[in-house]
C-alpha cells in the first residue's frame, strides 16, 4: 500500500480555512458533527498554511500562520488529539497555548479535550510558530489502552491539558511523525503505540503535568459566549458577560491579561471584527448586497461608529470592508501536492 501524498493548502483569509478544517475531519471521522471558529488576534495581512498528510485512523498535519491565532473547536469524543512545537532550533513562540497547556520544546498537550464534550476548546497559535498536530481515533486509542493495561496513560487523558517530555517514546513519537512527512507511512498502529506510551511514562520534572483550572475553564466559557451573541438582540456589554460567567470583572480581565496579553475589551473586539470579516467573506452572499448592508453588518457586532470602525478594521486587516468584500469573489485556496522528502 502506497502511502497518500501529501498536501499543503494555503490560506489568505480564516473562513476558507475553517471550511478546510471541517472538511478534512470529516473525511478523517465520517460521523462527526465538527465545528471550530478561527480568530486574529495579531494585527496584519494574514497568510496561512498547513501541510496534511493524513493515513488510514491518523490525521496529521503542520500548521503555521504569520499572524497569532485563536482556535476554537467542540470538543468531541470521536478523537484524540496530540500537538506539539517544531522550533527548528529557534526558540519556541511564549505565547502559544494548546487546550491551556504553554507549549515549551518538550510539551505536547490537547488530549484532554474528551473532557469537554459538548464543550469548547481553545488553543493561541504564536505567529510563524510551526504546529504540528496528531489526531488520533478515540475508539482505536481505548481499545489499545485496554489490551495494554495502559491505566497511567488513561488517567492522563482524564486529568491532564498537556505534559512537557523527554522520555524515549515522545523523542520516537516525534521523530515518527516527520519521518511520515518525508518518506510516508502506511501503517498507523506506531502512532498509537508511542502515543500510549508517552502519556504511560511517568514524569520525574516538576511542574512537568499540567492540569485543568478554572481560568482555563473560565476562557473556554467566554470565548464560547463571545460567539454565542443571542441572536436578534445587541451584543452582550462586559457587565453581562461577568454575570452569565458568574465572575467578577477584575477575574475575566485578570485571566485575559494573562492568556491573550490583551484586555477584555480587545479580546471582544479582536472575536467581533472577525466575525464581520466573516459576513463579508460569505460566498453565499451576492457581493452587492454585502456592500449594501456593510454597515448594518459592523452594526449588528456591535461597531456603533462606521468611521471608527473602518479605522480599526484597516489597522487590524490591512484592507478595508470593500476590499473585503471584492475579494470574496476571487477567494480560493491554493493547493499543492508534496513530493515526499522536500520538508528539511
Amino acid at each position: 500500500m502506497k502511502a497518500r501524498k501529501a498536501k499543503e493548502y494555503v490560506f489568505s483569509n480564516l473562513l476558507g480555512m475553517e471550511t478546510y478544517c471541517k472538511n478534512h475531519y470529516n473525511d478523517y471521522y465520517s460521523t462527526s458533527n465538527f465545528s471550530c471558529n478561527i480568530t486574529q488576534l495579531s494585527k496584519g495581512e494574514l497568510q496561512t498554511s498547513s501541510i496534511c498528510a493524513p493515513i488510514n485512523n491518523v490525521h496529521l498535519e503542520i500548521f503555521k500562520s504569520n499572524q497569532t491565532l485563536l482556535y476554537e473547536e467542540e470538543a468531541n469524543q470521536n478523537s484524540i488529539a496530540f500537538c506539539w512545537i517544531n522550533n527548528q532550533g529557534k526558540k519556541p513562540g511564549s505565547n502559544t497555548i494548546i487546550s491551556g497547556h504553554k507549549m515549551r520544546d518538550l510539551s505536547i498537550a490537547g488530549f484532554n479535550r474528551l473532557n469537554k464534550t459538548g464543550g469548547n476548546t481553545w488553543d493561541i497559535v504564536g505567529a510563524n510558530t510551526l504546529l504540528c498536530c496528531m489526531s488520533l481515533k478515540w475508539k482505536i486509542m481505548k481499545e489499545k489502552i485496554n489490551q495494554m493495561n495502559a491505566y497511567n496513560a488513561y488517567a492522563r487523558i482524564e486529568e491532564c491539558i498537556g505534559i512537557d517530555s523527554k522520555s524515549a517514546a515522545s523523542i520516537q513519537l516525534k521523530r515518527l511523525f516527520d519521518k511520515h512527512f518525508s518518506k510516508g507511512m502506511t501503517s498507523a498502529d506506531e502512532f498509537y503505540d508511542l502515543a500510549i506510551a508517552t502519556l504511560e511514562d511517568p514524569c520525574e520534572q516538576q511542574n512537568a503535568i499540567t492540569e485543568r483550572s478554572e481560568s482555563t475553564e473560565l476562557i473556554e466559557d467566554l470565548v464560547k459566549l463571545l460567539h454565542e451573541d443571542r441572536e436578534g438582540l445587541p451584543p452582550l456589554t462586559i457587565g453581562e458577560i461577568t454575570k452569565y460567567l458568574n465572575s467578577e470583572k477584575e477575574s475575566v480581565g485578570q485571566v485575559c491579561r494573562s492568556t491573550f496579553n490583551m484586555n477584555i475589551l480587545d479580546l471582544i473586539k479582536s472575536i467581533r471584527l472577525e466575525q464581520v470579516k466573516k459576513s463579508y467573506l460569505n460566498p453565499h452572499v451576492p457581493s452587492g448586497l454585502k456592500q449594501f448592508t456593510k454597515k448594518h453588518n459592523a452594526l449588528y457586532y456591535g461597531f456603533k461608529n462606521w468611521n471608527s470602525f473602518q479605522l480599526l478594521y484597516f489597522k487590524t486587516f490591512q484592507e478595508s470592508p470593500e476590499e473585503t468584500i471584492d475579494k470574496a469573489s476571487k477567494m480560493s485556496v491554493l493547493v499543492s501536492d508534496l513530493r515526499r522528502g522536500s520538508r528539511a
